[in-house]
This record gives C-alpha cells, structure tokens and sequence, in this order.
C-alpha cells in the first residue's frame, strides 16, 4: 500500500500502547542488555543502496557475530564491556573481526560506545512513560528514545524468542525524507532485531526511493556465555 503525504507535512510519531501480556514490568531489569562474557550473537544481515539517478538499488546479504570478549575499566574508572564484531568470509570460510565497540551501565543507561562517540541504547528499568535523549553524552543532535511495546513472544525469521521489548529510535516522514530506526531487545540476549532507513523519496510516495541505504539485523543464533 502507498503512503501518501500532501505537501511538506511532516510526522513525528511516538506509539505508547502497551502489551506486556504476562510478563511484569518490575521484572525488566538489565538482563534485557546481554551484558555477559561469552555471549555470542548471530545475524543475518541485509543491506540496501539506493542511487535512482544511475538506476542503482543494490542489495547485500550477509552474517555478522556479536561477542561480548571481555571488561576493561576506562579513564573514569567506569566498567565497559568489550565487544568483538566479526563478519563471515566466504572466501576464506571464516569469521573476520572488523570492528571493536564497548558497552556499559550508566545511571540507569545502556550505553554503547564506539570511537568514544557515546549513545544511550536503553534506559533501566522498563518504563512506557519515558523517554530520554540518546546523544546527550555526545555533540549529535537530539534524538530520543521510547519504550513502544513488550513482546512475551516474538518471531525472529525462523527463531522464537521469549520476552522481547521494542524500542522506538526515529521515525520521521516528510515530503521528501524518510527516516525509520528501531531496535529490539530480548532478556538475556541483548539486541535481536534492528532496521534502519534513511532515504530521500518523491513527492511523499515512500515507495518510490530516490537514494539512501536500508539496514536489517535479525538473529539467527545465541550462544550464551558464562
């Protein structure tokens, strides 16, 4: 179905309805971050680039393994966790590691970190009634966060898993932009789900993508750690 929007009319929406189903909402705790030595989690992942001016709309598949190797205390004497990013080979058939991020808990935040550019993922506990600026341990813009919905369940491809919030990053829609970011958590296992659009589209029709690039991370697998 199109989706049209009339002139520069522009959408920020935030959904607040709740469905915990059976699951109780003083029970969301940090085990909703994965923050465990040895977890190791697997994606498949989907990349889209879009360029409608050389009639370019390339798509990559791919996996990449999450694995939470190890601690480290940093300049402020915070405990980070050290996470290893790998992304499958074919060609030598083998897991090569590409990236290196940390993560940790900070007055009530899951924070992750990247070249110290800190984002605030998850606030703790579980609470509908707020949301928070993600950026405001960095110089980005504002951007917050909220709690959208609680899953007892959740189909994930061809994975069930148990217990899964949905946390809603961006969703901005105008006549000629459309940005969408959301990512989903599941108790002891961290994020499971995340996609991500940035595009320029024509007229308001989000069907019809003059550039940008889409992401898609869905777990296929968790081990988990100690």
């Amino acid at each position: 179905m199109r989706f049209y929007l009339i002139g520069f009319f522009v959408i920020v929406l935030f959904s607040c309805k709740k469905k915990d189903g059976n699951i109780s909402v003083d029970s969301i705790k940090e085990d909703f971050t994965g923050l465990n030595i040895g977890n190791s989690t697997f994606y498949n992942v989907r990349y889209i680039r879009h360029d409608d001016q050389v009639d370019v709309h390339d798509t990559f598949d791919f996996k990449i393994k999450s694995v939470i190797e190890d601690t480290f205390r940093d300049n402020a004497n915070n405990l980070r966790f050290k996470i290893h990013k790998y992304k499958w080979n074919d060609v030598i058939a083998s897991w090569v590691n590409f990236k290196i991020i940390s993560a940790r808990i900070d007055n009530n935040f899951y924070i992750e970190s990247e070249d110290n550019y800190d984002v605030k993922k998850m606030f703790i506990p579980y609470n509908f009634n707020f949301s928070w600026n993600s950026n405001s341990y960095n110089t980005s813009d504002t951007l917050h966060f909220r709690f959208v919905n609680l899953y007892p369940k959740l189909n994930i491809g061809q994975v069930e898993v148990d217990s899964v919030i949905f946390i809603k990053q961006q969703l901005f829609i105008s006549y000629v932009d459309l940005k969408r970011k959301n990512e989903f958590f599941a108790r002891d296992k961290g994020m499971v789900k995340k996609y991500f659009k940035d595009l320029k589209i024509k007229k308001g029709d989000t069907t019809k993508v003059d550039k940008g690039e889409e992401w898609y991370f869905n777990m296929y697998q968790f081990i988990k750690g100690k």
